[in-house]
């Protein structure tokens, strides 16, 4: 049977084409080894052997020293630019198109110890991130609360609010659940008045949470620092009087550094969604209050 060279050609150039299809198609395949739905989620996720890593692939190690704080900010519905921006580029080869799930392996060290985990970003069809996905399930889940000070004191004072109790009352209780060790209370006050006054007010503001704390149930050791009017988050120059005090609020503050949050079994290697927990801090509107995460 003969094909004129026409014929030949095109089909040549189809046999082509399917080839190249074919190897596109692999490409992008092997870039999804999860099935996700057209939501970003996932009930199985499948992840890579950090051997297969190819970000670092030099030396002993295998992936990145992750900045927590970066990841902590990653929330549903981020594109892969911003992701990229946060965290950089992902770990496997993750195919050329189509492509909905970045993998990544972080490097981190909790209480001395150097710990390596996995982390899988699921996006939905339109590209935007949808569920997230820890291994093993509670990698690096050490943050600090904060807690508004004007929201827990009176200005001034180190008696805790009727409004300041419940939120302690609630914050015993997840550091309850999440059997947090080590627990450190650190005292914050803005920048009016002197530093000997603002040192002392923030120590006996740190010891009313603890005292608090404790009160509510929570047995882990406990220690207390004022720090006055160090660390300083917001200026406000040019402001006097009551605006210059508002706008100095974010300043008077009580962070909580709790150690041992989302206790993994070392030997645990079961995937799910409790990875690095968002800094919390309590806000208080007049119509309503919660912890944003």
């Amino acid at each position: 049977m003969k094909f004129s060279k026409g014929k030949n050609m095109k089909k040549t150039t189809f046999i082509k084409a399917l080839a190249v299809s074919a190897v596109a198609f692999a490409v992008s395949a092997c870039g999804n080894l999860s099935d996700v739905s057209k939501d970003g989620t996932t009930d199985n996720p499948v992840f890579p052997k950090i051997e297969k890593s190819v970000f670092n692939h030099d030396g002993s190690q295998f992936g990145s020293w992750v900045n927590w704080d970066n990841v902590r900010q990653i929330e549903r519905g981020m594109n892969k630019d911003q992701i990229y921006n946060l965290i950089g580029r992902p770990h496997f080869s993750e195919g050329l198109y189509g492509v909905r799930e970045w993998d990544f392996v972080f490097n981190y060290r909790e209480n001395g110890q150097h710990k390596v985990c996995q982390y899988k970003v699921l996006f939905d069809k339109n590209m935007n991130v949808g569920e997230q996905w820890w291994l093993p399930n509670g990698c690096g889940g050490l943050a600090p609360y904060q807690l508004s000070a004007d929201t827990l004191f009176d200005f001034d004072k180190d008696t805790l609010t009727a409004q300041g109790k419940q939120v302690i009352q609630d914050l015993a209780a997840e550091l309850k659940g999440n059997n947090a060790k080590n627990i450190k209370v650190v005292g914050y006050t803005d920048r009016l008045g002197s530093v000997e006054y603002n040192l002392d007010l923030s120590q006996r503001r740190a010891s009313t949470v603890k005292s608090a704390l404790e009160q509510n149930g929570v047995t882990a050791a406990i220690q207390t620092e004022g720090k006055g009017k160090a660390d300083q988050v917001k200026a406000c120059e040019g402001l006097k009087g009551k605006a210059e005090k508002d706008c100095l609020r974010p300043n008077r503050r009580v962070v909580v550094h709790a150690d041992g949050t989302k206790a993994v079994m070392e030997n645990t290697r079961e995937a799910g969604h409790d990875g690095p927990v968002r800094v919390r801090e309590y806000q208080n509107d007049a119509q309503k209050t919660s912890w944003s995460k």
